[in-house]
């Protein structure tokens, strides 16, 4: 069969707001993913912006579907929620990147708890929750992005079909074979007579940044005297400069969470530098497990950087090569073929519900 004989699948993307931060991150990709077709067998029939507002959407969404000749509706975001149509003429599907919302918690996180989702929220956002909650029970299949959020979704949506479609990575963005950033773009902290390390975050309780502190206190300082941290803040991104530090680090630490939409860990290992990342949501489901190490033994962090400081030694201080292992391991798992891969089954999954 020809490309021009292919039967192609329809799709609606709906969202509230424009919002290109947070959950609204999601939309950017998804439109992606179907306009450069790596969502096999579908394609997309419009986008909807409903503008922020209540649930007197849902006519204007049926009648949208509907003149689209679409065969499914897709809301982009879990923020959207309550615009799943009460009486929706094909499958809804809802992208669902986690429900701290819908029930708060404190993550133990080994020397401090990681608090995620308000207990306290206002009236409005309790409001917005509630209606949210209800639109995805409405939804014929929500697409979890980690198995922490679908262990969540079932338990509080038992009635509702629950797939793994994870978050991916614009591979080529970090990817040093195809989108080098020159190591001076890190000043002071471009020295290649340096063995480079990475860590991320600064105050905010997820990052553990006074972990990383204690660890570097612990190294003996005929090592410490050769390593350079770089520490990549939380206020303004410059992100030519985080990506330069991923692609020439000997190794990014990470010790503490990652429930955001942006994954740290993941987006080290796509630019091809290795990770030592704490057993911790959200990474420890996806990283190789020759990267994970207790979250709260800093002596083990310590024997793992001497080891990697020995073998920058060993090679003549140098940089290291590129991961060409890692980058593979990225791409397939984690790249915008793999997201579209898992996407169209879940597409399928809910139409044949």
């Amino acid at each position: 069969m020809s490309p021009s004989q292919i039967m192609f699948k329809r799709v609606v993307l709906a969202r509230g707001s424009p919002e290109t931060l947070g959950y609204g991150s999601n939309h950017i990709v998804l439109e992606e993913l179907l306009n450069k077709a790596k969502v096999s067998g579908w394609t997309k029939a419009a986008t909807l912006e409903c503008g922020n507002g209540s649930r007197s959407h849902s006519r204007r969404i049926v009648e949208f579907v509907k003149e689209t000749r679409a065969d499914l509706l897709h809301i982009t975001s879990q923020e959207d929620a309550y615009l799943v149509p009460e009486k929706s003429t094909v499958p809804v599907v809802v992208s669902l990147h986690d429900l701290f919302d819908h029930r708060p918690r404190a993550l133990d996180a080994g020397d401090v708890p990681v608090p995620l989702g308000d207990r306290f929220p206002s009236s409005t956002r309790a409001r917005q929750i509630s209606s949210c909650k209800e639109g995805l029970r409405r939804a014929d299949v929500l697409l979890c992005s980690s198995e922490m959020t679908m262990a969540d979704a079932r338990e509080i949506f038992p009635e509702t079909n629950c797939v793994l479609v994870r978050d991916s990575i614009d591979e080529s963005f970090w990817n040093p074979l195809r989108n080098l950033r020159p190591r001076s773009l890190l000043g002071d902290y471009g020295n290649e007579e340096k063995c480079l390390l990475v860590s991320v975050g600064e105050k905010d309780p997820r990052w553990r940044a006074q972990f990383v502190s204690e660890v570097m206190s612990m190294i003996p300082e005929e090592v410490r005297e050769d390593l350079l941290l770089y520490r990549i803040g939380t206020g303004k991104i410059d992100w030519d400069k985080v990506v330069a530090a991923f692609q020439h680090a000997e190794v990014v630490l990470y010790p503490g969470v990652s429930v955001g939409f942006r994954n740290p860990p993941m987006e080290a290992m796509a630019s091809g530098c290795p990770v030592l990342a704490s057993d911790l949501p959200l990474h420890n489901e996806v990283l190789p497990h020759r990267f994970i190490l207790p979250p709260t033994d800093p002596d083990h962090w310590v024997s793992a950087i001497i080891e990697i400081h020995s073998e920058w030694v060993r090679a003549g201080g140098v940089p290291r090569h590129v991961d060409e292992n890692l980058l593979s391991l990225a791409d397939l798992s984690l790249g915008r073929s793999a997201h579209g891969e898992a996407l169209s089954r879940a597409y399928e999954i809910a139409c044949n519900k």
